[in-house]
């Protein structure tokens, strides 16, 4: 607790009417909604303690995340000085050297640009019904087993390092990860994005190993005769058949060449002004978008809490295709959504 009010006594001056309520609330304007807009003095966003950790929640718009991951969102640059802090205070500050055991991955020499036939990954595939603490994670998310087989685990993450040169002794913390690897069109393997099993901070650590190629996972797979479904994570993309995910909420990255067949899903956050406006920017750019004005998901915030919900794909395709729109009816659509 106190690393993290530390931290967010640092951007203090940099929240609109923000102060400290007690030892442990955190009172502003909240900057995902940009608070009331008839008075500029309310403020109704607060950061407060549960458990051993602050978490942040908006009573306008009801944005609700951890206060590490609002510092990530807000104030990259204090963040980063945070997960540092944090690495060191929990002995878990990178190692320069590493000695090698028999249980440690191999990987063969990296050549100009890292693919699959290069390096030996054998190790870091899960096995068919092995029992293992990440499979256990993405079954107890419900990701099904077929997705479960294209994903890796590492147990310590700066192992990872080995895979490029880029980020040889730069990989920060030494977590357990399951790993989502990226490849381009052509197969060969261009980044990697490893998602924390366990209490870190930094819950997904992203490298990438060719800069001028976007990451976008399962591209390719992807058969653009078909309807291609474009959500924001990669873990949601693993319920749609025929599905992409772009990594973060810049659909913009898209090859223009998909936008016939291309639904682009963003979460569903009716009341998040930033995504509001980047749905806007790709309907003007006329793309084909899901809003999520069916009253099945008013309750959930992605996909994947829909299937832990209850929904099944079939009923999350249904009702992706049928409130899918573009043009002006998207824009009509979107004015009913914020209204949610």
């Amino acid at each position: 607790l106190w690393l993290e009010r530390k931290y967010l006594s640092q951007v203090l001056s940099s929240l609109d009417q923000a102060k400290w309520k007690n030892e442990n609330t955190l009172n502003h304007r909240c900057p995902y909604c940009g608070d009331s807009q008839k008075n500029q003095y309310k403020a109704r966003g607060f950061h407060f303690t549960v458990e051993q950790n602050f978490v942040y929640k908006c009573h306008n718009c009801g944005k609700s995340t951890s206060s590490v991951n609002f510092l990530k969102e807000h104030f990259p640059v204090i963040y980063k000085e945070y997960i540092k802090e944090w690495l060191k205070e929990s002995g878990k500050t990178p190692r320069t050297k590493k000695t090698r055991s028999s249980n440690d991955f191999k990987f063969t020499p990296r050549k100009e640009l890292l693919n699959m036939k290069e390096v030996d990954l054998t190790a870091l595939c899960f096995r068919a019904n092995e029992k293992h603490e990440a499979r256990e994670y993405l079954e107890k998310r419900n990701i099904p087993a077929e997705e479960i087989k294209k994903l890796w685990f590492v147990r310590e993450a700066q192992t990872l390092g080995n895979l490029s040169d880029k980020y040889k002794d730069r990989v920060l913390g030494n977590d357990p990860r399951i790993v989502i690897p990226f490849y381009d069109t052509k197969g060969d393997l261009i980044g990697v994005s490893g998602r924390a099993i366990n209490d870190s901070p930094l819950r997904y650590l992203t490298m990438r190993f060719v800069d001028d190629v976007p990451l976008i996972y399962n591209i390719n797979n992807v058969d653009n005769s078909k309807t291609i479904f474009v959500t924001e994570g990669p873990i949601d993309s693993l319920f749609l058949p025929n599905a992409i995910a772009v990594g973060g909420s810049d659909f913009k990255k898209l090859d223009i060449k998909y936008k016939d067949n291309a639904i682009i899903i963003y979460d569903n956050e009716p009341r998040n002004t930033e995504i509001i406006k980047k749905i806007t920017e790709v309907i003007d750019l006329g793309w084909n978008v899901c809003i999520w004005n069916d009253r099945r998901v008013s309750e959930f915030k992605d996909i994947n809490d829909m299937i832990q919900g209850g929904l099944t794909t079939d009923d999350v395709v249904e009702i992706i295709t049928s409130n899918t729109y573009n043009g002006l009816s998207a824009k009509a659509k979107l004015t009913e959504y914020k209204k949610t």
